[in-house]
């Protein structure tokens, strides 16, 4: 099985000046499956809404983006809503025993 959970941060650049803010956060974000539990959706919104949370659950509530165990070629994606330089992404992987799962999949296009 192969679990993939994501939060990502993006920094960008304004003209000339390197501003640290996340361009990301709270945008649309979107993923190719979406893995459920009886505890809720582990939709692609989870990995962008600014918490640092690295469990894939806390308190009953999902915390991480999440594909589903049979995705055989999982993807995120985020619309930052306009051409945006980007000069560094920051990928949280998660803190759980699945987080190993992701460390040999992480790829990023720009």
């Amino acid at each position: 099985m192969t679990y993939k959970s994501y939060a990502v941060t993006f920094v960008g650049l304004v003209h000339g000046a390197v501003l640290t803010y996340n361009a990301a956060l709270n945008r649309p974000a979107f993923q190719s499956t979406v893995y459920s539990d009886l505890l809720g959706n582990y939709s692609a919104g989870l990995a962008n809404d600014g918490s640092r949370e690295t469990n894939a659950s806390k308190d009953g509530i999902p915390r991480c983006s999440q594909s589903q165990s049979n995705d055989t070629n999982p993807w995120w994606a985020v619309d930052i809503g306009c051409p945006t330089k980007i000069n560094r992404v920051d990928f949280t992987n998660r803190g759980d025993a699945w987080g190993i799962a992701l460390l040999s999949t992480l790829c990023c296009t720009l």
